[in-house]
């Protein structure tokens, strides 16, 4: 039985030899293939791995119009004035209930009955992320936007609020990769770019 199954393995060697082929054994040349075909694949692969700022970006971005779209919704159902208002250089929001004259009552987050101050880059039970920065708000040049009981956005500076005169815009920044939120006039539709 052993000289059958021996048998089948014999036979033209390698180089046309006669006598058993090795079994196992790879030759320096597939090994060389083979690592080079990994190190080139490793190459294209692993800077996806390591650069997650399209993804980071993206996150915020959805929890940053998730409290606009929140903040919206309340002024409609409530038929009272919602601010978000802007901090660039703290790198933060936060969402108010108000009137016609201004912000009054900062808002409880739904979820986790914190205060609804959203920070970006900082520990905090409200931290969006810590790799995303807010770049710039504007809404008419002012950093915070009003929505009125018909959800309708204004812009508002320490006075009454102004209406839109074109879409409001906040830009979030994650590494190289960047999105703008925009809010549109007249409509309050939400959107990213």
């Amino acid at each position: 039985m052993f000289q059958q199954s021996t048998q089948q393995f014999c036979g033209l060697g390698p180089r046309g030899r006669r006598g058993c082929a090795r079994l196992g054994a790879f030759t320096m040349i597939e090994v060389l293939a083979v690592v080079l075909i990994l190190g080139i694949a490793s190459a294209i692969i692993m800077p996806q791995f390591t650069s997650n700022g399209d993804l980071d970006a993206a996150s915020a971005a959805r929890t940053v119009m998730a409290d606009l779209l929140y903040a919206q919704n309340r002024a409609i159902a409530t038929q009272q004035n919602q601010y978000v208002t802007f901090n660039v250089t703290g790198q933060s929001y936060s969402l108010y209930n108000g009137s016609s004259a201004g912000p009054t009552t900062l808002l409880r987050h739904p979820v986790n009955q914190n205060n609804y101050v959203m920070t970006f880059g900082q520990a905090g039970p409200n931290n969006i992320s810590s790799d995303v920065t807010l770049g710039s708000v504007s809404f008419n040049g002012q950093s915070t936007v009003a929505f009125d009981e018909l959800g309708t956005p204004y812009s508002y500076n320490s006075g009454a609020p102004s209406p839109l005169t074109q879409p409001g815009t906040i830009v979030l920044n994650s590494g190289s990769y960047c999105l703008t939120i925009r809010v549109t006039q007249d409509t309050g539709e939400i959107t990213v770019n």
